[in-house]
């Protein structure tokens, strides 16, 4: 998060689709964590010039009937998305996933429906969970993510941004004698004899038992150095693709832009094809999907007494290359969100819109990529990065190894699965 004329702004656009329910609520209780995780209530969706406000319990068939009045799929075709539904509600295991490895999105929608609406339905809904198109995203990775979030009907959202999530569990770590270091660095994990023996920064080596690193995959490789793995191993880990980036737009208001904390855009006849081909022939899109959370409807105190926080983003191409045609999708944002919300250009108080490279230096990973390696039909189960690198004591945690689940629940997931990994190795490997 970051201050700006007196509102604490996210430094992305965050809900947590399980809420207090989910990994990030259950490792706050298991820390003991400061963190109060409040749930956003009913949503909006908005398709073209046509919106309702649905429950949190969007598989209901209330809620079904209020999606098909905007999605207007052929009537008929409803009854392939129920079908899709119930299927979506009876995974509970990871054994339930598991004939779905190695499948796309798209190849589970189209057995269920051929209407084209409710596939960019589905299309643009997987993308917003995952950040990557449904011809790309893994099929069992949606079916858990998307059973969970039904299941729960909890989206929220932590009272003081969602810069309390990791704040909150720096406090715990301090609180029980760990040292928390900001602002150095590591620029080299050591490696002897197959070993990580420590880290190193600017402020000089830490010797440690095990390394952890946060860094992602790539990164954490780079830092190891290549030499310290086989040849094989990097070239796999160089290959992992990433997933897609995105720029935002946050302002502030003089007034309340909407009564409902998320909504979600969908343009009418949009698709993902269309859209990248138009990116990859150096066109700006006519028109973006949105992701568009106003944080103050949650926690009014985000801000001044009378003022209201916006934040929207849209999907871009991760790669840098991709860098001065991001800047004009920003544009496109801003003219859409005047759209959604007429005169809302007269009550900005301030505006900042983000490009790949702030989302590059958020991350430090060198890409624009929004939320780490990609969720992809080639990259799940078996083909899923593993935690434990094949180098005695070093590990990666986060979006990038271990954890399921959607956004930053998957990196909450993740350091669970990673602290019960550590900790059994540990215990094997004492005398």
């Amino acid at each position: 998060m970051y201050l700006r004329e007196g509102c604490e702004v996210d430094a992305n656009v965050h809900t947590s689709p399980r809420g207090s329910k989910g990994p990030i609520g259950k490792l706050a209780r298991v820390l003991g964590a400061d963190l109060e995780i409040r749930e956003i209530g009913p949503w909006r969706l908005v398709v073209g010039d046509r919106s309702t406000r649905l429950p949190l319990a969007f598989t209901k068939p209330f809620a079904l009937v209020k999606i098909a009045s905007v999605i207007r799929p052929r009537p008929l075709s409803m009854l392939g998305a129920i079908r899709l539904f119930r299927k979506v509600l009876s995974i509970k295991t990871e054994a339930d996933i598991a004939p779905y490895y190695g499948k796309p999105v798209s190849d589970l929608i189209a057995g269920y429906t051929t209407d084209q609406n409710l596939l960019t339905f589905f299309n643009i809904g997987g993308g917003m969970m995952f950040v990557i198109p449904a011809t790309d995203a893994s099929a069992a990775e949606f079916l858990w993510g998307l059973s969970w979030w039904a299941r729960d009907a909890s989206v929220g959202y932590p009272l003081g941004g969602y810069g309390r999530v990791p704040a909150s569990f720096l406090d715990v770590c301090e609180r029980r004698g760990g040292e928390v270091r900001l602002d150095e660095p590591v620029t080299r994990i050591v490696v002897e004899g197959g070993r990580a023996v420590g880290v190193e920064t600017a402020g000089g080596f830490y010797p440690a038992a095990i390394v952890v690193s946060n860094a992602g995959m790539k990164k954490t490789v780079e830092l190891a150095g290549a030499g310290s793995f086989e040849e094989p191993y990097v070239e796999r880990v160089e290959a992992l693709r990433d997933s897609l980036g995105a720029v935002t737009f946050k302002c502030a208001l003089d007034y309340k832009p909407m009564d409902d904390a998320l909504m979600l855009y969908v343009p009418e006849g949009w698709t993902y094809e269309d859209y990248f081909e138009t990116i990859d022939a150096g066109r700006v899109p006519d028109d973006v999907p949105l992701y568009i959370l106003s944080p103050t409807v949650i926690d009014p105190d985000l801000a001044p007494r009378g003022q209201h926080l916006l934040l929207a983003c849209a999907p871009v191409p991760a790669s840098l290359d991709h860098s001065d045609l991001a800047h004009k999708i920003a544009d496109v944002v801003v003219h859409r969100l005047n759209r959604l919300f007429p005169g809302m250009e007269d009550h900005i108080l301030w505006q900042h819109k983000t490009d790949l490279e702030y989302i590059a230096e958020l991350g430090g990973r060198g890409a624009g990529e929004a939320i780490g390696i990609a969720q992809s039909y080639d990259q799940d189960g078996p083909n899923k990065p593993d935690p434990r690198l094949p180098v005695e004591g070093l590990y990666v945690v986060g979006v990038d190894a271990g954890g399921m689940g959607i956004g930053t629940e998957r990196a909450a997931d993740s350091a669970m699965k990673v602290f019960d990994m550590v900790m059994n190795d540990m215990e094997r490997r004492a005398p």
